[in-house]
């Protein structure tokens, strides 16, 4: 865990309050709200301090927050709803604490205020209408001044956990690597395209990513570079590139001297939202993944800006991925998605689509960490897609199999869960505009179905599907028969 405070940022009814409280106890340090230390200090309530004219207290918040922030004893620090207004507040925060935006639907945070008393506790709640202005005013500020989303309408305990594992999403969130390394030996293991953007730590090893590298002789001959360099229980592995590379070096991590800690650096977009968060790791034995474990890393820093220099295939590959976030999460991801333009979209929301699509997985990691119930639920097109993935012999890159694969779920899911096919026109135009096929050619469906069997999802011998009632409703554990899968298959194959 980095030493940089945790600052907990939000509209009205967010529960940053009801949230830090349980983050402290899980980071074993001190909580504190800025409005209640206000209230302390000059034993005059927030609405009270409000008829000196807002300006009068925005200056008080501002130097209550710099205190907490570079005093060190405060771990979790709740910011006002309107904090965020102060560039020196926002610089400070930049510069010494890691941002956590604690976010929910518009409807939730105002079911929330009104049953905490209304305006007569929230003077700027005055009616549903201001309420909303404000919102719509504050949220680009909110999202910019964030390292990461938090979904606080998960239950306060989950989204405690999720906050503490949130990874930071932010240009030259690189940089903070040195903050985990400090005192101790660290091994850096990084994809070989973007070796020259990791700040020097130490050792390094390069490997050249790719699903090829998820070998057991690649993790043995990490294990021989962790003893060579004499890595104790008490160093770090810090793993940068894509998917593959994080998932071996994390394995790799979790199993030397039987475990040292890691830091994730996803460098991919498949990466930051999905394969590089969460704390499995793996490689490929017999199957995809089918040799693993569960070794949450200590950190996970993403940098969006390292998603311009991917090649076009690469990041469509990894849009899959989000379309497959955005359909588990609902809004507002899925309305981001479903609108998204072809390509890349503009530089300025791709942070935002990485922090929400990272939010939902980190939620369903929050309440499901070892993958007992609702964590299957992330692998909504995977089963069909892995399949496909196998059986495509290299041709296909995983991303493009999952394509095929959530065109399958769809398909079913219409079928055997009453989804709108409407949802899953919408998805499928989603993945044209992003050059993604949705049928793969010249493959032998009974491959991919012998691929599918040796899939270590599968319970007593058959596939539990995850379907799509609705965005935002998933359900898991379906057991289809024979005859339905094996048309699901021959329907995505030409």
């Amino acid at each position: 865990m980095s030493a940089r405070p945790d600052v907990l940022v939000g509209f009205m009814g967010a529960g940053k309050t009801t949230v830090g409280t349980r983050l402290a106890e899980l980071r074993g340090g001190a909580f504190c709200d800025v409005d209640r230390e206000i209230e302390r200090r000059t034993s005059r309530s927030i609405p009270d301090l409000f008829t000196d004219g807002e300006e009068a207290l925005r200056d008080l918040e501002e130097t209550v927050v710099r205190e907490l922030v570079e005093g060190g004893e405060t771990r979790v620090v709740a910011l006002g709803g309107g904090a965020l207004g102060r560039h020196g507040t926002r610089q400070l925060l930049a510069e010494r604490a890691r941002v956590l935006l604690l976010d929910a639907p518009l409807d939730v945070l105002w079911a929330r205020v009104e049953a905490d008393g209304g305006a007569g506790v929230r003077p700027l709640a005055a009616s549903r209408h201001r309420f909303e202005d404000l919102h719509l005013q504050r949220r680009a500020l909110y999202m910019t001044a964030a390292d990461a989303v938090v979904d606080a309408a998960a239950p306060p305990a989950v989204a405690a956990r999720a906050a503490l594992d949130a990874g930071t999403v932010r240009a030259g969130a690189l940089d903070r690597l040195a903050e985990f390394a400090e005192g101790r030996r660290c091994l850096t293991i990084v994809d070989a395209p973007v070796a020259d953007r990791v700040p020097d730590l130490g050792p390094r090893v390069v490997l050249p990513g790719g699903e090829g590298v998820k070998t057991t002789a690649t993790v043995e001959a990490l294990w021989r570079q962790m003893a060579e360099h004499e890595l104790e229980r008490r160093d770090l592995v810090c793993a940068v590139g894509g998917g593959a590379v994080t998932d071996v070096a994390g394995f790799a991590a979790a199993t030397f001297r039987r475990g040292l800690d890691w830091v994730s650096c996803p460098t991919t977009l498949v990466g930051q939202v999905d394969a590089g968060i969460g704390g499995k790791t793996g490689i490929d034995v017999a199957a995809k993944n089918d040799v693993g474990s569960f070794h949450p890393p200590v950190a996970v820093l993403s940098d969006p800006t390292l998603l311009a220099t991917l090649p076009d295939r690469e990041w469509a590959a990894g849009f899959a991925e989000v379309l497959k976030t955005a359909l588990l999460a609902g809004d507002p991801l899925w309305t981001l998605v479903r609108d998204w333009p072809n390509g890349r979209g503009p530089d300025e929301a791709r942070p935002e689509l990485v922090r929400r699509a990272a939010a939902h997985k980190e939620r369903v990691v929050a309440a499901d960490p070892r993958e007992a119930g609702a964590r299957a639920t992330l692998n909504l097109g995977h089963t069909i897609g892995h399949g496909v993935e196998h059986a495509a012999g290299g041709r296909l890159l995983h991303g493009e199999a999952i394509a095929i694969g959530l065109a399958a779920a769809l398909d079913l899911s219409a079928a055997h869960a009453g989804l709108d096919p409407a949802v899953r026109d919408d998805a499928l135009r989603v993945l044209a505009r992003q050059g993604l096929a949705t049928r793969a050619d010249g493959l032998d469906p009974d491959a991919v179905l012998a691929a599918m069997r040796a899939d270590k999802k599968r319970v007593q011998g058959a596939h539990r599907f995850v379907l799509l009632e609705a965005p935002g409703r998933a359900v898991w554990g379906v057991e289809l028969d024979d005859a339905a899968v094996a048309a699901a298959v021959a329907g995505v194959l030409a």
